[in-house]
C-alpha cells in the first residue's frame, strides 16, 4: 500500500507542475469489471502456460513447472461457479511540446476476484503491478530514430511476444520502411532448488530485430527474428514436485513473417514462424524444429462481417528421436481468437490454454464467425471453433471439442461499454482421456463485463 501511495503522490505532483515545466501530460485508463459463470471450474487450471516449458525427453514428459495440474474434465457436484473480477489499469505519458521525448508509467490495480486478496471485505491488501516505466526519445543525430529504455511494451508479433519486458529498443522509420533492434532481460531464478546462484547463466537474455514495409495503400509486411538464451532451468516430471533433471540450457531462435492487408471489402492477416535452436540437458543436446502458421480472412458486406481463420502450432510426435518439435512462445494472450471456454475471450490471465498448444502436443484450430452491427451502439456476433491438438496426446485422441460462441457489445456512452458472450463446448476424445472416468462432460460458460476506457 505504501508503494501505491508513493506512486500516486509522484503522479499528482507531476500533473500539477505541468504549466511550470511546459510539458504535456496525458492520462489513460482501462477499468474492467468482469463476471463469469461456468459449469466446469476445473478448466480454470491451465493446461499450458506461456512462462512454462514443455519437453518430451527420452520417451518421458517434463515441464519447468512443479506439479503442473491436469484438470479433471468430468464435472463434480460442486464444479459450477460464479465469480466477479476487477482489473484496473492506468498510465500517464509526459512529453515535451515537440514530442521529442516522453516518459511513460503504467500500473495495474487488482486482477482480483471479489472476495479474494485485494477485493475482500476491507479491500486493503496490496495488489499492485508496475506495467510500464520507460523513457522514449528522439536521437539527436538522427530525427528518424528513437530509443526506448525501461519496462516497455515489446510490440513484436502477437502470437509470439505481446507483453511487457525490461530492456532497450531502437526504432527507425525511413519512408515506407521501419526497423527495430532490441535487447531484453528476464531472470527465472530456477537453478537447482529454485534459488538464484547469481551466476550470469541465470539470466534470460532476448535479442530481437524486425523489418516492416508499409505499402502506399496501408497494407504491410513484417519480418522478424528473436533469439533467446533461456538461461539454466530445472525440469520436473509432469505432476511431480521433485526435480527429475537439472542444468537445462535452452536456446531458441524464432524466424517469422507476418502481414496485414485490405482490398475493398476483404481484409486479411497472416503469420508464419519457424522455431529452431537447441536444448542441452546434462550434456545431452536436443534440437528444436517447430513452426506455427495462422491466417484469417474477413469479408464485410454492409453491416455484416464474415470471418474464416485457422491456426496450426506443431507438436512433438516422438519424444525419443532427439528432436523437440513442439512450438513454444514467449508471452502472449490468445484472447484475440474469440474463444470463450478454451482461450478465455475476456481475460488474459486464467484461460484453460493460455498459449496455442497443449503440453508438447501442439494445436490445430479452425474457426468461422459472423458479426452484425445492429446500430451505432450495438454489435452482435457468433463463432464456431474446432479445437484439436496437432499430435495425438499420450492420454488419448487429438480432438478437444467443438465450441459454439455467441456475444453482444453495447456502448452505453463514450468510453463505457457493456459486453457479454457465452460458449458451449462439446467435449472431444482428448478431454475424455483426462477425465476421472474416461467420459468428459460438455462445458457451458458465460462472461460479462463493464469496461470504461479513457
Amino acid at each position: 500500500m505504501k508503494q501505491f501511495k508513493l506512486a500516486m503522490a509522484i503522479l499528482i505532483a507531476l500533473a500539477m507542475a505541468t504549466p511550470a515545466l511546459a510539458i504535456n501530460v496525458e492520462w489513460h485508463g482501462d477499468f474492467n469489471n468482469r463476471f463469469s459463470y461456468s459449469t466446469q471450474t476445473d478448466l480454470s487450471q491451465r493446461v499450458s502456460n506461456d512462462s512454462d516449458k514443455y519437453y518430451g525427453l527420452g520417451g518421458d514428459f517434463y515441464t519447468t513447472k512443479k506439479g503442473n495440474p491436469i484438470p479433471d474434465t468430468k464435472k463434480g457436484s460442486n464444479d459450477s461457479d460464479f465469480f466477479g473480477e476487477l482489473k484496473y489499469r492506468m498510465d500517464m505519458t509526459v512529453s515535451d511540446d515537440e514530442k521529442k521525448v516522453k516518459g511513460v508509467v503504467g500500473f495495474e490495480f487488482g486482477s482480483s476476484k471479489f472476495g479474494g486478496s485485494g477485493a475482500d471485505f476491507g479491500g486493503d491488501d496490496n495488489i499492485f503491478e508496475l506495467r510500464w516505466a520507460y523513457t522514449d526519445f528522439e536521437l539527436p543525430f538522427d530525427s528518424s530514430s528513437r530509443l526506448t529504455v525501461g519496462l516497455q511494451p515489446v510490440g513484436y508479433n502477437a502470437l509470439l511476444w505481446s507483453d511487457n519486458a525490461g530492456g532497450v529498443k531502437w526504432t527507425r522509420k525511413d519512408g515506407n520502411w521501419g526497423y527495430s533492434l532490441g535487447w531484453f532481460r528476464n531472470d527465472l531464478n530456477q537453478i537447482g532448488s529454485g534459488n538464484s546462484t547469481n551466476d550470469k547463466n541465470d539470466y534470460d537474455d532476448a535479442y530481437a530485430a524486425d523489418l516492416t514495409y508499409v505499402f502506399d495503400n496501408g497494407n504491410s509486411l513484417n519480418a522478424f527474428v528473436v533469439y533467446m538464451d533461456q538461461g539454466q532451468e530445472t525440469v520436473y516430471e509432469l505432476g511431480s514436485s521433485t526435480a527429475a533433471t537439472s542444468n537445462l540450457q535452452d536456446e531458441e531462435i524464432w524466424l517469422g513473417l507476418s502481414g496485414n492487408g485490405k482490398w475493398n471489402n476483404l481484409s486479411a492477416m497472416g503469420t508464419a514462424m519457424y522455431l529452431t535452436g537447441e536444448v542441452d540437458v546434462d550434456g545431452e543436446t536436443f534440437d528444436r524444429n517447430a513452426y506455427l502458421v495462422h491466417g484469417q480472412l474477413d469479408y464485410t458486406v454492409g453491416k455484416n462481417t464474415f470471418t474464416l481463420g485457422g491456426l496450426y502450432a506443431s507438436g512433438d510426435d516422438d519424444p525419443t528421436d532427439g528432436d523437440l518439435e513442439n512450438f513454444d512462445v514467449i508471452d502472449i494472450s490468445t484472447s484475440i481468437l474469440g474463444s470463450v471456454i478454451i482461450f478465455d475471450n475476456y481475460a488474459d490471465d486464467n484461460s484453460f490454454s493460455q498459449a496455442p498448444y497443449v503440453f508438447d502436443q501442439g494445436y490445430q484450430l479452425i474457426y468461422v464467425g459472423a458479426a452484425h452491427k445492429l446500430n451505432d451502439k450495438t454489435k452482435l456476433w457468433a463463432k464456431y471453433f474446432w479445437h484439436n491438438t496437432a499430435e495425438d496426446t499420450a492420454l488419448g485422441d487429438d480432438e478437444i471439442g467443438h465450441e459454439f460462441v455467441v456475444g453482444a457489445s453495447y456502448t452505453i456512452m463514450k468510453g463505457l461499454t457493456a459486453d457479454i458472450n457465452a460458449g458451449y463446448l462439446v467435449a472431444g476424445d482428448a478431454l475424455d482421456a483426462i477425465s476421472s472416468d474416461g467420459n468428459s462432460d460438455d462445458v457451458f460458460r458465460t462472461d460479462a463485463r463493464i469496461q470504461f476506457k479513457f
